[in-house]
């Protein structure tokens, strides 16, 4: 038998693809094995997504953040389940959103949820801001911690009393967080609860150890030490800066002016907020299309707190395709929008076209602005220059370059004749007052500084994009807003947005660049997918009952009310007793100061300057003789509480307001005027109209008057003087007696006398014949 020979030449060529045929198997089944058969493909990208911690945590907060945090971790445990991604991350972003420190209570329930309930994500705490009191204890209980360079965290009993030892129990809750997560050594957490602590930083040859100082001679015991070093004196609350934190190991990551994301290795997407896991949101919209009136104002004001107290709305949206309006209206809006509780209610302002003149501080006044692509915000604004045409800005020195227009302000204002006054044209009163509104509490409670607010209003105003050189933060200030600021030296000046001659005015793209939109949607689907709603939010429209308040605050209807009502009451004073005319006037002027009242220009002072005003007129008619200071006192508290009750002022302080104040007594002067045309009217024709004359006290007709004259002029009734008689009719002061059978006109001497009392006659001249009750 022949042993084979073997021929490498021939051999290894034929044995080639049967060997790599081989390793491939062989690494096949490897990675069926290390990937438990799952074939690798892009969508292992991983998954996260970012919760802002706004602080200080107190009353409910812990467990609206639970209900946050536990929707936030559901939709990325599902997205990392569907896109087949490892274990998703959860960054929770501190925010200081007010001065005071959080409540122990509420931290640790807070605490104990990130340690028992998000087992599910990798939890990273994310401190852009000094952090301290009890929010510190949420902080340790993330399994990892980032910060930026010049945020401290420490100092958790900055809200306790310093009098007062720390309570053991508290003390307790910090160690046992701390060793469950192992962020920072026990003794470290200890420190920062605990001032009376020294906290050491003890090397030896193992490495290196935090301890306390009352552990130090133990440890000597055990082990050799080489270098002590005290962290934290007694005495001295324990604090650290991001860099230190990380230099000594507590910090996993140090973020500073790159991306959050791109440090933890996640999507951008992944460190913005999710806003469909903030709440369970109860959206409505609000329309402000065209000007803002003033009926609108009150209407948008009205609807706000339909929705916020009976609608239970927690997500408003405004979308905004409006030019502004009256200045002084804007600015009340954007306050009242600006004042909402954001712990209550959601704002959103959608603009899809344009928001410009006022209507941009609104649409800066909400808590967040969405724009549309081609949208744009600011603009649409002049300033009318002093008489005379001189313009009141100071000239450039001479040979100085002129400035040219600015990147998005829109062009300059050329030289020329002064402009005519447009729609949003302010004079420089006008735009003093905005100013002062929107350096006070609009800009106190809104997200934007308060030198963006006045550059959208304000030509003079020359803004610049800042850069800060410690965190590279970008905001936007003018000079005296920097200067406010308490590291000013710190930012470094960029491009200039606006000045000197025209707004500010910002597209949709650089709006969202500069941080000063939230997000840039394609259409309403995407505003709605932004927020996570299924379906359109219901637009909030005005009831019946609205509609009709603002169809009776119209001035027209208004003045026809007022009309209404003095017509009633000529009518009433020439008719015998109560009747139609006492009812129609009582409806009129019910109807005209209620529709006042839901409007907000009218309060119970103008009700009773018109009601006791009617009081002294009547009285002064039918009670005191002659016309003398309470007819003339009561009409002129009637005229001015008609004047008042179509205004929100008394004392006109603006021009806005005398242009009000104008309308006002032009209304009321034409409701005058009309009443005078009604009352001839009811004296010349309702006498003879069939029906009506039998409502009213006809006047004699000419031969009834001849034929009084006659006998008036031949009447002596000087025999009655001390006669007895009776009182025919209520005399106020005048009236009929009846003396002897005989009817008489009679006037009451001084007094008001009753029907049926008996009366004596004190003097007769002519037909005059004087009265007064029987002793």
């Amino acid at each position: 038998m022949t042993a084979p020979t073997f021929d490498a030449g021939r051999s290894c060529p034929a044995r080639l693809p049967s060997v790599a045929a081989s390793l491939v198997l062989c690494l096949a089944a490897v990675g069926v094995i290390a990937f438990g058969a799952r074939p690798v493909s892009a969508a292992d990208d991983p998954v996260g997504a970012l919760v802002r911690v706004r602080l200080p945590i107190t009353g409910a907060d812990d467990q609206t953040m639970q209900g946050v945090l536990k929707r936030a971790a559901d939709k990325v445990v599902r997205q990392a389940a569907d896109e087949g991604a490892g274990r998703p991350t959860l960054i929770l972003q501190f925010d200081n959103r007010a001065a005071g420190e959080s409540e122990f209570e509420r931290c640790l329930s807070l605490a104990r949820f990130l340690l028992r309930d998000m087992t599910g994500v990798k939890t990273v705490a994310y401190v852009p801001q000094t952090v301290t009191g009890h929010a510190v204890l949420v902080a340790l209980a993330c399994e990892e911690i980032a910060m930026a360079p010049e945020a401290e965290l420490g100092d958790a009993a900055a809200g306790e009393d310093p009098a007062r030892p720390i309570e053991p129990g508290m003390a307790a809750v910090y160690q046992e967080v701390a060793a469950a997560r192992r962020n920072v050594p026990a003794a470290v957490a200890q420190g920062m609860i605990d001032r009376r602590l020294e906290v050491l930083q003890v090397e030896d040859e193992t490495g290196v150890d935090f301890i306390l100082s009352s552990q130090l001679d133990e440890l000597k015991e055990q082990r050799q030490i080489v270098e002590t070093q005290i962290l934290s004196a007694a005495g001295a609350p324990l604090l650290l800066s991001g860099r230190e934190a990380r230099e000594l190991g507590f910090a996993k990551y140090l973020v500073n002016s790159g991306s959050l994301a791109r440090v933890l290795g996640l999507p951008e997407r992944a460190a913005q907020e999710d806003q469909t896991t903030l709440a369970d949101w109860k959206p409505a919209i609000i329309e402000l299309d065209g000007e803002l009136t003033e009926r609108r104002l009150s209407q948008i004001k009205k609807l706000l707190g339909s929705e916020l107290e009976q609608g239970g709305a927690n997500w408003i949206c405004l979308r905004i395709n409006s030019g502004g309006g009256r200045m002084d209206r804007c600015v009340e809006l954007a306050a009242t929008l600006a004042e909402l509780n954001k712990d209550d209610v959601r704002t959103v302002a959608y603009v899809p076209v344009e928001a410009s003149g006022g209507a941009a501080l609104v649409a800066l006044a909400c808590d967040q602005l969405v724009m549309h692509p081609s949208a744009t915000l600011g603009g649409g604004l002049t300033i009318a220059k002093p008489e005379g045409g001189a313009d009141n800005r100071k000239p450039p020195p001479p040979g100085a370059p002129q400035p040219g227009p600015p990147r998005f302000g829109g062009p300059p204002r050329g030289p020329g004749p002064a402009e005519e006054a447009q729609p949003n044209q302010l004079s420089p009163d006008q735009l003093a007052a905005a100013l002062a509104g929107v350096r006070g509490p609009l800009a106190e409670n809104t997200n934007h500084g308060w030198s963006l607010l006045a550059a959208m209003i304000d030509p003079g105003e020359t803004l610049h994009v800042y850069t800060s050189r410690e965190t590279g933060r970008q905001a936007l200030f003018n000079d005296a807003e920097l200067a406010e600021q308490p590291n000013s030296d710190q930012w470094r000046q960029g491009e200039q947005l606006s000045g000197p001659d025209a707004v500010l005015t910002l597209d949709a793209v650089e709006a969202e660049k500069l941080g000063v939109a939230f997000a840039v949607v394609e259409d309403y689907d995407g505003l709605k997918q932004l927020y996570g709603f299924d379906a359109d939010p219901p637009v909030a429209k005005p009831n019946w009952a609205l509609e009709l308040v603002e169809a009776l605050a119209n001035p027209w209807l208004a003045g026809l009310l007022l009309v209404i009502g003095f017509g009633g009451v000529y009518l009433e004073l020439n008719a015998p007793g109560l009747g139609v005319g006492g009812f129609v006037a009582s409806v009129a002027f019910l109807l005209f100061f209620w529709s006042h009242f839901l409007s907000g220009t009218a309060e119970w002072l103008e009700v009773l300057l018109f009601v006791v005003g009617l009081f002294f007129i009547l009285m002064e008619a039918f009670v005191l003789p002659g016309f003398g200071i309470f007819g003339l006192g009561g009409m002129a508290m009637v005229l001015a509480s008609l004047v008042l009750v179509s205004q929100t002022f008394i004392i006109p302080k603006t021009q806005g307001q005398l242009v009000e104040l104008r309308e006002s007594v032009t209304l009321v002067v034409m409701s005058m005027l009309g009443c005078l045309v009604a009352a001839f009217a009811f004296r010349r024709y309702l006498p003879h109209a069939p029906g009506v004359n039998r409502m009213m006290l006809a006047p004699a007709d000419e031969v009834e008057l001849a034929e009084l004259e006659h006998r008036e002029s031949f009447a002596d009734y000087a025999h009655l003087v001390g006669q007895a008689g009776v009182a025919a009719t209520n005399l106020i002061p005048s009236g009929k007696a009846e003396f002897g059978g005989e009817l008489l006109d009679v006037i009451a001497d001084g007094q008001v006398i009753d029907r049926g009392e008996a009366i004596v006659v004190t003097k007769a001249k002519g037909s005059r014949v004087l009265v007064q009750k029987k002793r």
